[in-house]
């Protein structure tokens, strides 16, 4: 008996030990609750309100922004549009100018290379110049002495002119006597040949 004795008494320590354990597990979860809210509370609630703080804050400054841009839209020129399309088509000319403008421009300096080879060819002529204006001097001092020269084909220009007039009239004389001849002479055109 002393065996069923021991028994119960081991079952009731048991039951004892495990009513405890489950009070002490009971008690060590309350406490992990409260350190959880507690931790809860000390960190994740202000860090929602940081958070809502800043999407506030990001929308507030979103409307703000749409808002400027409804009254910049509503402020501008309704014929904006073409007037950009002008200015667009304004600046394709003014591109296409500037392109011909270059290509004239390395024309021009072509042309300026050619100028300054030729210039060094005048500048060798020019220094020719004195003996060309010793030759001028020497050609007029010969056109001195043609002065007489000139003054009789003057005088001969005058008389081709009295000439001239002199041709006209017998010009005029035979066109008076051909039409004086031409009248009896018809008579002979009406003759029929034999």
């Amino acid at each position: 008996m002393t065996d069923s004795k021991q028994k119960p008494e081991s079952i009731k320590d048991d039951e004892v030990m495990i009513t405890s354990s489950i009070s002490d597990l009971e008690k060590m979860l309350e406490n992990a609750d409260k350190r959880t809210d507690s931790k809860f509370e000390r960190m994740f609630l202000p860090a929602l309100a940081v958070f809502s703080a800043i999407i506030m804050g990001f929308f507030i400054v979103i409307y703000s922004i749409t808002s400027d841009m409804t009254r910049l839209a509503n402020s501008m020129d309704p014929n904006m549009g073409g007037n950009m399309s002008s200015m667009v088509a304004s600046i394709e000319k003014l591109s296409n100018n500037v392109n011909q403008m270059t290509t004239s421009v390395a024309q021009m300096q072509k042309s300026f290379s050619k100028v300054d080879k030729n210039m060094d060819v005048i500048a060798l002529k020019l220094n020719a110049l004195d003996s060309i204006a010793v030759d001028l001097t020497h050609v007029s001092v010969k056109m001195d002495s043609l002065e007489p020269m000139l003054i009789n084909m003057e005088e001969m220009n005058k008389n081709m002119t009295t000439m001239q007039d002199s041709m006209q009239w017998m010009q005029r004389d035979l066109n008076m006597l051909r039409s004086s001849f031409s009248k009896p002479l018809r008579i002979f055109n009406k003759i029929p040949m034999l």
